[in-house]
């Protein structure tokens, strides 16, 4: 069976069960919510997210009309296939011209079936299309940062909340950066997690068994946790994220361009489940993104801290020099006050 989260706009209980056993047949698991009035409508689609929307065209104070204005007015990029007893082909264009992917007929429920996949495949291929141009821009974006010389937390700032605005609001990221010993991870950025977790987990010991992230920098490897209320790596930290609402993690390790693990990236989720390929293979471009923010910042950080040691170097001995030309001078003058002829002529 294919899972379906179905957000079924209707307000006669036989005729959903209609929808539903027809959608069953055609090989459809579906996790569904129910409304039939503008404010539930609003509230669902607030509340959850959901992969297709059926709608009948006439309920009582509501109808498809004012159903798509909603689903505008809410941004949300979810296909909406009208079901319906009421005939007419103006009734149809209307609905298709409002923003209605289909019109189906309930007196011919054998389209539904075939129209629901079809949608959902067309919704797919849209997501993935817009999903690829942002994340071109996104990485221009980084790009052009760490080339102007930006600071390590903006550009690790931006890639989060970048990754999160692909995920459409359902994702949680966070960076953590290893440090010197190369054996605790440290905060990096985190602009949607709860502080209170941030603190709580850090600094983060690098090891097989210290969660997502500490597995997958000690393993060199991407971990996926789909449920950390059972994961047996998580038991150290399973109350603190279970206190949060954190019910999923992804961690992909960083490396620098010599392999060396310079942090990790976790996508945590409010919701237990699994990435999919698309999903985990974007994360996994962002790392490298982060990477390269992390060994540029760390280099320029090398770089300034060998100068201030070859400045401090030059003024030891400037001051050096300095004081012997001192000594020479007041060596000269002792001489000369006791008659003598004076040693250092470059001083006379």
């Amino acid at each position: 069976m294919k899972p379906l989260r179905l957000l079924l706009v209707e307000d006669s209980d036989d005729d959903a069960l209609l929808i539903l056993q027809c959608l069953a047949r055609h090989g459809y698991d579906c996790v569904t919510r129910q409304v039939m009035t503008a404010t539930g409508l609003t509230e669902a689609l607030t509340e959850e997210h959901w992969d297709i929307i059926l709608c009948d065209y006439v309920m009582p104070g509501f109808d498809a009309l004012a159903a798509l204005e909603i689903v505008r007015q809410q941004k949300v990029e979810i296909p909406v296939i009208i079901v319906s007893g009421t005939v007419g082909e103006d009734v149809a264009v209307a609905s298709l011209k409002h923003g209605a992917q289909d019109y189906i007929l309930k007196q011919n429920m054998t389209r539904l079936g075939p129209a629901v996949e079809s949608e959902l495949e067309a919704a797919s291929a849209g997501r993935y299309s817009r999903l690829l141009e942002a994340i071109a821009v996104s990485h221009s974006e980084v790009l052009e940062m760490i080339l102007n010389g930006s600071a390590l937390t903006p550009i690790l700032d931006l890639i989060a909340r970048r990754i999160e605005k692909l995920s459409q609001g359902e994702a949680l990221c966070s960076v953590l950066l290893a440090d010197e010993t190369g054996t605790l991870l440290l905060p990096g950025s985190a602009p949607s997690l709860p502080e209170e977790y941030t603190r709580a987990i850090t600094p983060l010991k690098i090891g097989a068994e210290v969660g997502s992230c500490g597995r997958a920098a000690a393993l060199k490897e991407t971990v996926i946790v789909e449920d950390v209320a059972t994961h047996p790596i998580w038991e150290s930290m399973r109350e603190v994220a279970l206190k949060h609402g954190l019910l999923a993690c992804w961690s992909v390790p960083v490396f620098s361009s010599g392999r060396e693990v310079v942090g990790s990236m976790a996508i945590y989720h409010r919701t237990p489940r699994a990435p999919s390929e698309d999903e985990l293979s974007w994360v996994e471009s962002a790392a490298k993104l982060v990477g390269v923010a992390i060994e540029r910042c760390r280099s320029e950080v090398r770089l300034r801290e060998q100068l201030e040691e070859l400045l401090r170097w030059q003024n030891a001995m400037l001051n050096r020099e300095d004081r012997v030309q001192q000594l020479k001078a007041e060596v000269n003058e002792l001489l000369l006050r006791l008659g003598e002829p004076v040693r250092y002529l470059s001083q006379v």
